[in-house]
């Protein structure tokens, strides 16, 4: 649960810092998506997921998405 705690918070550290636009944009969306499909990963293995996820994936993305 810890990491899907730093995930979301990292999430919301990133998603205040952006303009009005870009928070309802596609690639928020995504990163919230990344976000649900890992704790899909973590608390129902059995279901799986479409695409890798992970920490340090939902990271990579919150990276690009601050660094517009």
């Amino acid at each position: 649960m810890a990491t899907v705690h730093r995930v979301t918070d990292a999430y919301r550290r990133v998603i205040t810092g952006l303009p009005e636009a870009e928070r309802a944009g596609a690639d928020a969306a995504a990163v919230r998506s990344m976000i649900e499909e890992l704790r899909v990963s973590l608390f129902a293995q059995t279901l799986g997921t479409p695409a890798p996820v992970s920490e340090k994936r939902i990271l990579a993305a919150l990276d690009r998405l601050s660094a517009r």
